[in-house]
């Protein structure tokens, strides 16, 4: 078995010894019969941030301490932090498995100052648990899991109060050091090194980005080092790890058979495929995404196999597919040979039986990354499905099948290649949900099927005429982010946008950076998230208030502004003050436009300009940005620093 890890582990490094090349060579991996590839050296390595695949670092360190009995994973959270507080009395019932497993009724993710560019300050640990304490929970703990990143930070706190050690130096010690790897840390200690990975947009070098959020997605490390880490839950490997604790994250957080609930185990994305498993092979999956690194670690423990695919540039997705042709080529050096999960077989009825009619209505129709308004309806043999979401209307139509279910069909009634098929389920509590299959076609890479619930019908209800005409009277209306660190990825994409439902009147539609958003109009000064589908189409549920000065404040910790309320940057504007998370925008006046203006800025800043189409055109976190800025026709520019700074304009 040694041979097979060694041959795993040497494209793994070839992969990523060229990121920018990880395409071309991914691909001849993929069709190559063996993985007989040379490695690329240890010094010629790069250190990426492996995202979410942190997850599993931060829960084998908790279950570490459980193995010390250090820690009680069925403790509550309030008894490893005491000061851990929400507006919502049901946090009591938190417990630290649930961080592991995504089923802690988080609302998901505190985007803030998540990840910074070329800049490690992270905020404390006081102030991200005191963001808690203006939060609800979306589900009562336990109840389902949806994907949760807040978890993990809370648990990687929890990690640092009952070790007494950084989080830092804990993995530095009893992650990396147990397995002899030093290639491998977190975003606060890898600034100095030198072989970090290049980041490029559109050709050009950025900063290094670093996620602070440790627990969550801030690991760093070499592939070679994560294929290690993988390795460490094998079967019979304790160097981590008793047997116990590894089949404890290596369990499905239910016994449901439901398929279309998440697959979670403790960390792992998912702990059971079905391509895997009706071969008898046991394999353990994480991806991983920060803003320009991405991540995938594949384990077979039985088989004693560990993949790791890290890059700059691309998305976990892609990663898995090369990782998932790694794993399967090294299975079949073993004699064993994966045959990929087929799409459900379908035979297409001519009518929809009458019984349908009693779904028809507006659902929250969703992903794991946005969401609009659907408007579901039947003929005698179709469904039609209207979805509008805040920039955009989108219609699908299904015809109905012998599964019970219905099956996305394209306009000459064929069953599209990208096959889809839903099912309606109504809930003991009357609740109808949508959930479904969706096969997808990666080119070269292979295919792969999710299955997850992603729509909840809408109730309708009557908002206060008041209340109603506020909110309407915003649709349309952009916003801009004002409060995040000068170094933010978020000012990659700053902008908001909200539309009012004229079909469901009550309801808004959000569009962030983060993804689209449905929520429920409360009262003048408030919106709700209300969705309860059981899956993570339900992760990064956000309320909002609206402040007296007119501020937008989302519970995930961002606050905007009215781009209408923005000044104009004229040719009078000869210098910006700065101050710490307040961005200084302005809206780029007529006379401005096509104009070049000239800037000194002091070290800690960030200027970015975007153009009336919200897009970002240019930013000094591009490596030796130039000075001299070309100012587009009804665009925006922010300047951001901390207090005491200045910009000088000339020009």
């Amino acid at each position: 078995m040694k041979d097979i890890r060694n041959k795993i582990m040497a494209p793994c490094m070839t992969l990523l010894a060229a990121s920018v090349a990880m395409t071309s060579t991914g691909s001849l991996m993929a069709d190559s019969k063996t993985i007989d590839i040379p490695s690329t050296s240890e010094g010629t390595e790069r250190v990426y941030c492996v995202g979410s695949v942190s997850k599993v670092y931060v829960s084998a360190a908790a279950m570490q301490l459980a193995d010390q009995g250090k820690l009680d994973i069925d403790a509550p959270l309030t008894d490893y932090i005491p000061d851990f507080k929400m507006a919502d009395p049901r946090y009591k019932d938190i417990t630290v498995r649930m961080l592991m497993n995504h089923t802690s009724g988080i609302m998901g993710t505190r985007y803030s100052e998540l990840c910074l560019y070329g800049d490690d300050t992270a905020i404390s640990n006081d102030e991200f648990i005191k963001g808690f304490e203006i939060q609800r929970l979306k589900a009562d703990p336990g109840e389902y899991s949806a994907y949760c990143n807040d978890g993990f930070e809370l648990l990687r706190i929890v990690i640092e109060n009952v070790s007494g050690m950084s989080y830092t130096d804990y993995v530095v010690k009893n992650i990396a050091g147990k397995i002899g790897r030093s290639n491998t840390g977190t975003g606060l200690n890898v600034q100095d090194r030198e072989d970090k990975a290049d980041l490029y947009r559109g050709g050009l070098p950025l900063d290094y980005e670093y996620c602070l959020e440790l627990g969550a997605g801030g690991i760093y490390s070499t592939a070679s080092d994560v294929a290690e880490f993988g390795s460490a839950f094998w079967k019979g490997d304790n160097r981590l790890l008793s047997e116990s604790a590894k089949n404890e994250m290596a369990s499905r957080w239910t016994s449901d058979t439901d398929e279309y609930k998440d697959g979670s185990g403790l960390g792992w994305d998912y702990v059971e495929e079905l391509a895997y498993s009706k071969q008898g092979v046991k394999v353990l999956g994480k991806g991983g995404d920060i803003n320009n690194m991405h991540a995938s670690l594949l384990v077979a423990p039985d088989n004693e196999i560990s993949v790791s695919v890290l890059s700059s540039g691309g998305s976990s997705m892609y990663n898995s597919f090369v990782a998932g042709k790694l794993m399967d080529i090294a299975l079949e050096e073993q004699g064993i040979e994966i045959t990929p999960e087929a799409p459900m077989d379908v035979t297409i009825e001519d009518k929809i039986p009458e019984d349908f009619k009693q779904y028809e209505g507006y659902y929250s129709i969703g992903s794991m990354t946005g969401s609009g308004i659907g408007n579901v309806t039947f003929s005698e043999d179709t469904m039609t499905v209207v979805t509008e979401s805040v920039l955009t209307k989108e219609t699908a139509k299904y015809k109905y099948t012998t599964s019970g279910g219905f099956v996305e069909v394209d306009d000459n009634g064929r069953i599209r290649k990208n096959q889809t098929v839903v099912f309606f389920e109504k809930g003991s509590d009357g609740k109808v949900y949508i959930k479904g299959e969706q096969s997808m076609s990666m080119p070269g890479l292979g295919d792969y099927i999710r299955k997850q619930y992603f729509g909840e019908k809408m109730e309708a209800f009557e908002a206060s005429p008041e209340a109603l005409d506020s909110w309407t009277q915003m649709s349309g209306t952009p916003w801009v982010l004002v409060n995040d660190r000068y170094s933010s990825t978020n000012y990659d994409s700053p902008f908001m946008a909200m539309k009012a439902s004229e079909d469901m009147p009550g309801y808004m539609m959000i569009s962030l950076s983060a993804g689209s958003r449905v929520v429920k109009i409360e009262d003048q000064m408030s919106l709700k998230a209300f969705q309860t589908m059981p899956s993570s189409t339900n992760r990064d549920l956000c309320d909002a208030i609206l402040t007296p000065d007119g501020t937008l404040s989302l519970s995930i910790g961002s606050e905007y502004k009215p781009v209408a309320t923005l000044p104009e940057l004229t040719a009078d504007v000869r210098e910006v003050e700065l101050k710490t998370k307040d961005a200084s925008w302005y809206r780029i006046s007529d006379d401005m436009a096509f104009k070049t203006i000239s800037v000194e800025r002091p070290e800690n800043s960030t200027i970015c300009i975007y153009n009336k189409y919200f897009e970002l055109l240019y930013t000094t976190h591009v490596t030796n940005a130039k000075n001299e800025l070309d100012l587009p026709e009804g665009g925006y520019i922010v300047f951001l620093g901390e207090d005491g700074g200045r910009v000088k304009i000339s020009g």
